[in-house]
């Protein structure tokens, strides 16, 4: 059992109403509105049975300190696993979080035999947030008692498999600690970005500005949150994004027969990368640049922003 058994279960927790320019899109379309589902992940490898995140809470809670929320019939993780997929909370064995904000953190009480993993930094973080974030960690400060309140973390300090299969890497940016999450499977490396991008989109470019990404606006670091989004291109053959709809619901679970992989850290004439650090071993797995004429047909064919309004 392995790489070849694994498979990536997307279970959405509910939706967040957010800005298209002020969160989803640098220079994106502010004041136009974008409803975001807010996504975690089962992941069974035939050994062991995983979450990474643990999404959201009730709507009343999440609107009352957070953003508007619309639940749309989705349950929390735990219902989900035994209600929709047929496990019990009690079989998971670890939760590895990308990070440990309000919606990606919600339940995991609910989980009594799995080990707690979480960055170093985004522990130390959330035990202690620098004041402009206490609502994001859901500090005490203000009242609220945080999901992790009483929970002991195992803390990952640096780039390491923490399980058979299951790698945790630095995407700092959107927040001190952030870690995506590598899932090798029977079709390639599917990684878990968390918050490093909410979208498929912000891994392609913004022809406007000449920008190689499209990055998000929601960064404690944009320095940091722009090498994350190059370093999840230089990684994934596949990308879930938390917050993007189209990435998760593909398919009931992933990889799939068809998938569609993607072309890491491919040249595209007239967008330049800025880091040029490759992980070991992902050189050889670079895509060929595109032609002008292939770059061309691509840009034309890439959705603004914009148009993501209302959705």
């Amino acid at each position: 059992m392995g790489v070849q058994e694994t498979r990536i279960y997307p279970i959405n927790t509910g939706w967040l109403e957010a800005d298209l320019g002020t969160y989803v899109f640098w220079k994106g379309p502010a004041g136009k509105k974008y409803w975001n589902p807010v996504y975690c992940h089962y992941v069974d490898t035939g050994t062991h049975k995983i979450l990474i995140d643990t999404g959201l809470c009730d709507e009343e809670r999440a609107t009352r300190y957070h953003h508007k929320c619309d639940k749309r019939g989705c349950l929390q993780v735990h219902e989900h696993l035994e209600q929709k997929l047929g496990v019990h909370p009690d079989e998971i064995d670890a939760i590895v979080f990308t990070h440990l904000h309000w919606d990606h953190v919600q339940n995991m009480k609910q989980f009594k035999n799995a080990r707690y993993i979480a960055p170093k930094a985004e522990i130390e973080m959330a035990f202690n947030p620098l004041p402009l974030y206490y609502r994001t960690y859901e500090s005490g400060y203000l009242g609220i008692e945080p999901a992790y309140a009483g929970c002991v973390f195992e803390a990952v300090a640096d780039e390491c498999e923490v399980l058979p299969g299951i790698t945790m890497f630095h995407t700092p940016g959107h927040s001190v600690g952030h870690m995506a999450v590598s899932v090798a499977t029977a079709m390639g490396d599917i990684v878990v970005a968390g918050d490093a991008i909410f979208v498929e989109r912000n891994l392609e470019p913004n022809p406007e500005e000449g920008w190689r990404h499209w990055v998000p606006a929601r960064f404690v670091n944009s320095y940091e949150g722009w090498k994350s989004v190059e370093e999840i291109d230089k990684r994934a053959d596949y990308v879930l994004p938390c917050h993007d709809e189209a990435a998760n619901a593909r398919a009931p679970y992933f990889p799939y027969e068809g998938m569609p992989l993607r072309k890491r850290r491919q040249h595209i004439p007239g967008f330049k990368f800025y880091f040029g650090d490759m992980p070991a071993g992902s050189v050889a797995k670079a895509a060929p640049a595109m032609t002008t004429a292939e770059a061309e047909r691509y840009l034309a064919g890439l959705k603004h922003p914009k148009d993501m309004a209302g959705t």
